[in-house]
């Protein structure tokens, strides 16, 4: 066990990761289910694969990034500056007011997403010892299945029930939760660059 997985308590922060992961996963095919709505609300239906497409451009483009300044400057900091990003970019992505707006504020958002899963699997491999670290990023890495499965369901209940604009607010107290546990719970060794 690493001197990061002593210090660290490593249920709570494992809770935390899968949290992230899952979060990050459904903001990718939430949108699909209330883009009706959206598009309707907005008027941008020329633009409306945009909303989709750019944040998997910019999380695909942030991830090495997020990975390289982890090395650097250590884990849990770029881990909660991503998410301070992703949950920044989603709030503005429930306040827009035209289709425009939403996909820079999407694009925002998939930068701060772009940290959750090249840091989460590198958090997981520093605090679990080498014979329970495949079998916990394999669980970590299911996220992106059941969030396929959940997202459109959950889309659809989100815009029946409140707005469209809810399925973006709905990361901000998940958000908040998951940087607070990683601040509280996760203890990493200082780099020394």
């Amino acid at each position: 066990m690493t001197k990061t997985a002593t210090k660290s308590n490593v249920t709570l922060v494992t809770i935390a990761l899968f949290i992230a992961t899952f979060m990050a996963a459904i903001e990718g095919t939430i949108v699909s289910t209330a883009m009706p709505t959206i598009v309707g609300d907005l008027r941008g239906v020329s633009l409306m694969n945009w909303v989709f497409s750019i944040f998997l451009l910019t999380n695909a483009i942030a991830t090495p990034i997020y990975g390289k300044l982890a090395d650097s400057f250590g884990r849990k900091p770029m881990f909660i500056v991503g998410i301070l990003i992703f949950i920044f970019g989603s709030v503005m992505s429930g306040l827009s007011h035209s289709m425009l707006v939403l996909i820079f504020w999407r694009a925002i958002q998939g930068i701060g997403a772009g940290s959750i899963m090249p840091i989460s699997n590198t958090i997981i491999a520093d605090i679990y010892p080498l014979e329970k670290r495949a079998q916990v990023l394999g669980l970590n890495s299911s996220a992106w299945g059941i969030a396929s499965v959940i997202a459109p369901l959950l889309g659809g209940f989100i815009v029946d029930r409140l707005s469209w604009h809810w399925i973006f607010f709905i990361n901000l107290p998940i958000g908040l939760i998951v940087m607070v546990m990683v601040q509280f719970f996760l203890h990493e060794e200082k780099q020394h660059a």
